[in-house]
């Protein structure tokens, strides 16, 4: 259900942004977005664990937090780093938010939590364990998941800001997003990772997670291309590649 729900309300969504507008009517989609966009990658994850426990894969799942908590701690984890962001200038930058993406809790879009459980577990899905466990795994993803993040985040953030979801004072850096912006969704998106620790997914779920990671990319990259900001269309072609190589470096792996 959630998966037919994600990718109607992505295509129509996708094709009201780019080719004609949102009408004033439906900004309350742009919130919805972000919790289906939730939604649909841990669910990506439950399937993919799924699997698993038919395997040998079981006693390290058993090791892991329940998905319902991952999810609470993401999202808990998410808004606190938001709070101090948009209150101190620390982590991000001085920004500040619209009412676009939906109420605001203390200067913070309550759906900024889900878009925060969003990313950290697209970008787990599409992260590789290369036969490690552990500890090792934990700090490997950890690195893997703050690079994917950044790589949707040079699309996500200067589109967004174009748009008004949210408004940056510094005036320059990539499009008038600060570079600190970039380092900070490093760190937080590493640290987020953590709480999937133990998640090892299907190679089934791994696929679904690439098309969905690199289908936000498109979205995006085109609607940089009609806010003029050509070198996120790039990045996103050059981002949604370089998951595609990983993924059939993965697939050869496992072969």
């Amino acid at each position: 259900m959630i998966r037919i729900l994600f990718w109607g309300w992505y295509c129509i969504g996708a094709l009201l942004m780019i080719v004609f507008s949102l009408p004033e009517s439906l900004r309350f989609s742009n919130g919805l977005f972000l919790i289906f966009y939730a939604v649909y990658a841990m669910k990506l994850i439950h399937e993919g664990l799924e699997l698993h426990l038919l395997s040998d894969q079981s006693v390290i799942i058993s090791r892991r937090l329940p998905l319902w908590l991952s999810s609470a701690i993401l999202w808990t984890g998410g808004m606190t780093v938001e709070w101090i962001g948009v209150h101190s200038g620390r982590l991000f930058g001085n920004y500040e938010y619209s009412d676009i993406l939906g109420p605001l809790l203390y200067g913070v879009p309550v759906t900024l939590g889900f878009a925060w459980i969003a990313v950290v577990s697209s970008a787990v899905l599409i992260s590789r364990d290369f036969g490690l466990s552990g500890k090792r795994l934990t700090l490997v993803r950890a690195l893997q998941v703050g690079f994917w993040t950044v790589v949707m985040d040079l699309v996500l953030d200067p589109v967004a800001h174009a748009r008004g979801f949210w408004h940056w004072n510094a005036g320059s850096g990539f499009y008038g997003v600060p570079w600190s912006n970039f380092v900070g969704w490093f760190i937080v998106g590493a640290i987020l990772s953590t709480s999937l620790s133990g998640v090892k997914v299907s190679c089934s779920a791994a696929r679904r997670g690439t098309r969905l990671y690199q289908a936000i990319l498109i979205l995006f990259g085109l609607l940089g291309l009609r806010e003029g900001l050509p070198l996120c269309a790039v990045i996103a072609a050059l981002g949604a590649l370089l998951a595609e190589g990983s993924l059939r470096y993965a697939g050869s792996r496992q072969t």
